[in-house]
């Protein structure tokens, strides 16, 4: 269930509709140690619990919603989980790529003095290490935050913010430079072609453009 949570408020963070496929889409990103079941009979006997216990709403269109409850669960292991994430890569210098993994572990374990000691030691962040904010720390979205697919090209843009549900993705976004906090500048973005290249520096990046609108970045 906090997995569903998770998902649920990862998704409608991202701006997308929590239908039923979106939500499944988003399980599928949950590393597999967790067992977490994505067949049809799993989700829906999930959401029905999830129902009973009003942590989520269903509208008429089947649309999938936080209660005032929920939110609060979901937030309380959003926290949670980013704070981990920081943690793993601040004092033990995890690789980004096996964060997220390790995070969803942690995430669970975490009784709230701990979260509390583990917050005050990392000197109370407001993002994790994908650039992500973690709820009650006072962040504040920067102006003119935009997705990599909107940018105009030749634009100079500073990189906010980066998915880190996927392993493969975030080992090639480390390898190429393309962090929070990096400068780059948006050489072209062709969705005919399905690709960005960005430069950093005199490096070039190329990337899907599949995965363009889960990229954040703010003006230079």
């Amino acid at each position: 269930m906090e997995n569903y949570l998770l998902s649920i408020y990862v998704v409608q963070e991202r701006g997308t509709q929590v239908t039923n496929a979106n939500l499944v889409r988003q399980l599928r990103r949950v590393p597999a140690s967790e067992n977490l079941g994505t067949s049809l009979p799993a989700v829906s006997g999930m959401l029905r619990r999830m129902e009973r216990e009003s942590l989520i709403r269903l509208g008429e269109t089947r649309d999938i919603d936080l209660t005032h409850k929920g939110r609060q669960l979901a937030e309380s292991m959003i926290r949670k989980h980013r704070l981990a994430a920081r943690m793993v890569v601040d004092l033990l210098g995890v690789p980004l790529h096996e964060v997220d993994a390790e995070a969803h572990m942690l995430e669970h374990a975490l009784s709230d003095a701990l979260e509390k000691r583990i917050q005050q030691r990392l000197g109370n962040p407001k993002t994790d290490p994908f650039g992500q904010p973690i709820p009650g720390s006072g962040y504040r979205e920067p102006r003119g935050v935009v997705t990599l697919d909107k940018v105009p090209n030749g634009k100079a843009m500073i990189v906010d913010r980066i998915p880190e549900d996927d392993a493969e993705l975030v080992a090639y976004l480390q390898e190429s430079g393309v962090l929070p906090g990096v400068e780059v500048v948006v050489a072209d973005v062709a969705p005919y072609r399905g690709v960005v290249t960005l430069l950093i520096g005199e490096e070039t990046a190329v990337l899907g453009y599949n995965v363009s609108s889960d990229i954040r970045l703010r003006p230079a």
